[in-house]
């Protein structure tokens, strides 16, 4: 028997039914392989973060070989918890307003490994997966928000008395040089406080560039870098600000923290012990 052409075409084809049983089939697998994606390039960007921490104490330590042992000065007057900066209109040689601890030309901090050229490619001062904008490579380094640069990073060695943060605290971290480390302490790492209203609108789970699971990627003294996890003071970063204030306080006794003396937040914070665990 001859089939018509019209025939064959009609038991070739696809049904209604048969097309919205693939799409179905199709989207299916889609939403089960996007979450898959979504943590693959996670994992990547907090390699590329911990690499670049990598790379900022190798700077800091290069800088440290040509200046007495000593890691990069910030300016009297850096607050602790706005050590995202690189520059300041007041880390100038002479400046009579702060005690004036080694900003120059304008450059501070992690800043002055570009002003001596020690770092070159801005890049590396940026985290992939911070999403307050202020603090990306567009937004920080070429937008240049409150008229200066600002990375996505902290850095340890800050230059302001306020509460929490005493003379002896200052001096120990301007003082500290490579030769005379008897342990090691964090210098540079993910930004991990609130952050505060004069930002702008920023995310509302806090700056914390890595979540779920919630960690930071931290650089230390002696050279390594490693990612580090702690509920505990991702707690307190978390209800720190609404609390007792995003500042110098919290941040100073979070590097401690950091530094291994798990005792140090609750002793100056008071929060329930939940928040240790």
């Amino acid at each position: 028997m001859n089939l018509s052409r019209t025939q064959v075409t009609r038991r070739r084809a696809f049904t209604l039914i048969e097309l919205l049983v693939v799409i179905s089939i199709v989207a299916l697998l889609i939403a089960m392989l996007l979450p898959a994606l979504k943590k693959a390039k996670e994992t990547a960007r907090r390699a590329v973060c911990l690499s670049n921490q990598h790379q900022i104490v190798n700077a800091l330590h290069v800088y440290a070989g040509e200046n007495h042992d000593h890691f990069p000065p910030a300016h009297g007057g850096a607050n602790a918890s706005l050590m995202w900066q690189l520059q300041s209109p007041w880390a100038q040689t002479g400046n009579t307003r702060f005690n004036f601890w080694g900003g120059r030309e304008g450059w501070t901090g992690m800043g002055l490994l570009f002003m001596t050229e020690t770092m070159v490619d801005p890049r590396g001062l940026y985290c992939p997966s911070q999403r307050y904008h202020k603090f990306t490579l567009q937004g920080g380094w070429y937008e240049k928000p409150w008229g200066r640069h600002c990375m996505s990073y902290l850095y340890r060695v800050y230059g302001q008395l306020g509460s929490g943060v005493t003379q002896a605290d200052l001096d120990y971290l301007h003082n500290y040089r490579v030769s005379d480390m008897n342990e090691p302490i964090a210098l540079s790492a993910d930004i991990f406080h609130p952050g505060s209203n004069s930002w702008g609108p920023y995310p509302e789970d806090t700056s914390w560039a890595h979540l779920d699971p919630n960690s930071i990627n931290v650089s230390f003294s002696d050279g390594h870098a490693e990612q580090y996890s702690d509920n505990g003071l991702f707690a307190y970063s978390s209800i720190a600000y609404d609390v007792y204030g995003g500042g110098d306080k919290f941040v100073n006794s979070a590097w401690k923290y950091i530094d291994g003396k798990p005792d140090d937040l609750a002793g100056n914070y008071f929060l329930p012990e939940e928040f240790l665990n």
